[in-house]
């Protein structure tokens, strides 16, 4: 008996490859077709079940233009992030369903990389030292 090889770990956005955007974008067509099928062509659950497989198509579109880039610029390291995070959160929901993959993880990211965890790690130092609110001199 072999053992299946064990997924990548994904410590930040950095880490994505475009294989990990097209494995995840699969999952979801697949599952997002499996419940357009129970729920037919017509009705509100059908339109929405296609408008989410638009978006998914979309959010992975963007996030292999992304990965593209040789050195992302700040909002499109934040995109990165922010556009792994949806569709991570999406499959997610699929985990735990009946009859679905339960095996299945996908890492979430916080961060791009280590400078990007540190600086939101020195803005909160910073926030927390000040307090809510400013001096008035009263």
């Amino acid at each position: 008996m072999t053992t299946p090889p064990s997924e990548r770990t994904l410590t930040y956005a950095e880490d994505l490859r475009p294989e990990d955007v097209r494995a995840l974008e699969t999952f979801l067509n697949v599952q997002l077709g499996r419940v357009y099928e129970e729920v037919g062509e017509t009705g509100e659950t059908s339109f929405a079940i296609r408008a989410l497989l638009r978006l998914v198509c979309d959010s992975a579109g963007l996030l292999y233009t992304l990965l593209a880039v040789e050195r992302p610029e700040r909002w499109q390291r934040a995109a990165i992030v922010r556009e792994w995070q949806r569709l991570r959160s999406t499959a997610h929901e699929f985990n735990h369903r009946e009859g679905y993959d339960h095996d299945r993880w996908w890492n979430q990211v916080r961060h791009f990389d280590t400078s990007d965890e540190t600086a939101e790690q020195d803005r909160i130092r910073r926030f927390t030292a000040a307090g809510p609110y400013p001096e008035t001199g009263h």
